[in-house]
């Protein structure tokens, strides 16, 4: 053995033995950074373009605007309508009544959201309060040629966005202002139920626009799928001019034009000292968005990864606690403890985080629970069947969809010639790896088609109205045209549907997949026969070159061992869209993981409602910090009963009885909410050719050297 060589295996089985790294590990610099040294110049020239333009518009109001007066002026959906002064304003006008003038046009606008509609019933809440006609009544407009306008202040401005189909129609989409909600809002507190319909930061203030476009009409109705592209346009046209000024009055006095000038000069001059304080920094551009990744990357991992501490060197400063998205740390006694080793991911942010070393991801067991597949996630058994998205064991909605895209290239560069008017690739599951697959598909010219048994994205779907899909980033980009950012439900799944509606994509909705039959003869080892059931239940089937099976593993609903009477059998859920339905009702729910967890704090925050929770467990044993936390809280306000230690023995249309330690205890209920978890879909991936790795084949082991 070399000096070199022992010194390296020395330096191994120290480590080894301390368990520990000295430092961190470092980033590492890629190729796709680059430094931007232009900042000086662009500054400059932008900052004497903003002296000048700033200085011609105050100094001269009347260019371009005439210096009309606008203190009265109407929004661009009253003057093309015609309205007049004295449409609204009559003889004898009462402004507490002036509610009664927009029924006359807007009839039939109630809320759809319980406190807004008893407002509007008590009478302290009126049309004019959340769309003022003289003030901020702003919105977008889209015209029959597809001219996109935004409007507001008594101001419009064509905006330049993709044209949008109405079939020649007219259409207006109002958007309030976040002052108009400010009597009853906190609009400055990210927990006040309007923040997540807020664009924007708080330093527009009270003019930040409200998009909670669903307060009159639903969006995710079946009859709203043009409805929610419409308002996914106006969505993001507010994001591209969130805000319209009213043009200037001229009565402007020289002296507040000149200290305007000035303040335009001033704000130029910060510019022009912040690109030199850039310049100075040498600050980089932002890396450009990958278009592939890492084989690694997209691999789910093969075996159980776990962090291990060094308790001997942890200093408890919480960054690994912090890192970690699944609450899998806490620290307790000043000592970081894996207490959730299910929930762990083996994701290495938290070995990043760790500022000297004392944790470190190990490996463990393999995981045999997992489909049996390639490092291109083909199926070993079944040729020409991949997979993609949380089938694979990899979790998080941007590993489906970079999978997605990356599968279906990979399928896209193995593929040779036509096969007569065979499809190249039939995908099963339009969730977000099934969509990112039909997208690339489309791109690469593919003859495709996608098979939903249920609607587009119906994971998202079942998420509780209003939940937050917050898919963290991890240092992993995004590739492929999906969109993905932080986002509510709604906005998620409208953002999609408008990709499907442009795009037109081939996803057949309500066809349930059987199986997958090899059929011989035709393309090199044969083709896949994909038998499914049409939307009326007649089976059939389509053939194809390749297969990508993009469904999630949440497979059926596990469901109560006992027999549910066929009087009770419309108040048992298995799951929750919209906790606003169950208002001032009593509910059960079944299981303390994550997910009944969010749903029980989401009823229980309804008006008049009441939430029990029964558990088998004695405490809670899984599911993140702050879901805990704040069932705990719930609990002690009264508004959850936590019966721990009990299960379901009986029920009954209006009563169900819960049995434990304590005996027998009888609670009435209006909905039952079953929550404990899904029985994954093995006995489908069996009919599809799809094993498991403890169901495969043991590989034969390789000969003595020399033969036998």
């Amino acid at each position: 053995m070399t000096q070199g060589s022992g010194r390296s295996a020395l330096v191994t089985d120290r480590r080894a033995e301390v368990g520990r790294r000295r430092v961190a590990p470092k980033a590492i610099e890629t190729s796709d950074v680059t430094r931007f040294r232009g900042v000086l110049l662009a500054t400059a020239i932008a900052a004497a373009v903003a002296v000048a333009v700033a200085v011609a518009a105050i100094l001269w109001p009347g260019l371009g605007d005439g210096g009309s007066d606008t203190t009265r002026a109407l929004s661009l959906p009253h003057r093309a309508a015609a309205i007049a002064c004295d449409s609204c304003h009559v003889q004898d006008y009462d402004p507490a009544h002036a509610a009664d003038s927009c029924r006359s046009c807007h009839a039939g606008q109630t809320s759809r959201r319980t406190g807004h509609a008893a407002l509007l019933e008590a009478g302290t809440l009126r049309c004019v309060d959340c769309h003022p006609p003289h003030g901020a009544d702003g919105g977008v407009r889209f015209t029959a040629q597809g001219v996109s306008i935004r409007y507001g202040h008594g101001a419009e401005a064509t905006v330049d966005a993709p044209a949008v189909s109405l079939g020649g129609e007219v259409v207006t989409v109002a958007i309030p202002e976040a002052g108009a909600c400010a009597r009853c809002h906190a609009t400055n507190d990210a927990t006040d139920p309007i923040a997540p319909c807020l664009l924007g930061d708080s330093a527009l203030g009270t003019a930040r626009p409200v998009l909670c476009l669903d307060e009159h009409r639903d969006m995710l109705a079946a009859t709203a799928i043009g409805r929610s592209a419409v308002w996914e346009a106006a969505r993001s046209i507010a994001a591209r001019r969130p805000i319209i000024d009213a043009p200037s009055s001229g009565g402007t006095s020289s002296g507040g034009r000149l200290g305007a000038a000035w303040v335009g000069s001033s704000l130029a001059a910060g510019l022009l000292a912040l690109g030199l304080v850039r310049l100075a920094r040498h600050t980089r551009e932002r890396p450009k968005k990958a278009t592939e990744l890492p084989q690694n990357a997209l691999l789910p991992a093969k075996v159980v990864r776990l962090p291990q501490i060094n308790t001997n060197t942890c200093i408890g400063c919480h960054s690994c606690v912090d890192a970690c998205p699944y609450d899998v740390l806490e620290v307790h006694a000043y000592v970081a403890q894996v207490v959730r080793p299910d929930d762990c991911c083996g994701l290495t942010l938290c070995e990043q985080r760790c500022p000297n070393g004392s944790l470190v991801i190990t490996d463990g067991q393999p995981i045999e629970d997992r489909p049996h597949m390639t490092d291109k996630l083909e199926c070993i058994d079944s040729p020409g069947v991949f997979l993609a998205g949380d089938l694979t064991g990899l979790p998080l909605i941007r590993n489906a969809i970079n999978q997605g895209t990356h599968v279906t290239r990979t399928i896209a560069a193995g593929l040779e010639g036509r096969a007569g008017s065979m499809l190249d690739l039939v995908i099963v599951g339009s969730g977000p790896a099934g969509m990112s697959a039909a997208l690339t598909a489309k791109s690469l010219g593919l003859r495709y088609v996608v098979l939903e048994q249920a609607s587009v994205a119906e994971s998202i779907r079942s998420f509780p109205r209003g939940k937050l899909v917050f898919d963290q980033p991890l240092g992993l980009p995004l590739i492929g045209e999906l969109w993905l950012e932080k986002a509510t439900k709604e906005e998620l799944l409208a953002k999609w549907q408008r990709i499907v509606h442009v795009e037109q994509l081939a996803i057949h909705e309500h066809h349930r997949v059987t199986s997958i039959e090899r059929m011989a003869g035709g393309p090199p080892m044969g083709h896949l026969r994909v038998h499914h059931l049409d939307p009326e239940g007649r089976p059939t089937y389509v053939d194809a070159r390749r297969v990508l099976l993009a469904f999630g593993r949440r497979g059926s609903p596990r469901k109560l061992p006992l027999e549910i009477p066929e009087q009770a059998q419309d108040h048992v859920h298995y799951s929750l869209a919209d906790a606003r339905s169950f208002a001032g009702q009593r509910v059960v729910i079944v299981g303390l993981g994550d997910v009944a967890m969010e749903a029980a704090i989401a009823i229980a925050k309804q008006p008049g409602s009441h939430v029990t929770v029964s558990y088998r467990g004695t405490d809670f044993r899984r599911g993140k910090g702050k879901n805990v936390k704040e069932i705990k809280r719930l609990a002690e306000a009264g508004r959850i009963t936590l019966a721990l230690g009990t299960e379901v023995a009986e029920l009954r249309p209006t009563q169900l009885v819960l049995e434990g330690k304590q005996g027998h205890m009888p609670v009435d209920y209006d909905a039952l909410l079953v929550m404990i978890g899904t029985i994954a879909p093995w006995q489908f991936l069996d009919a599809c050719g799809v094993r498991r790795v403890a169901h495969a084949p043991t590989p034969a082991a390789p000969p003595p050297p020399g033969g036998p």
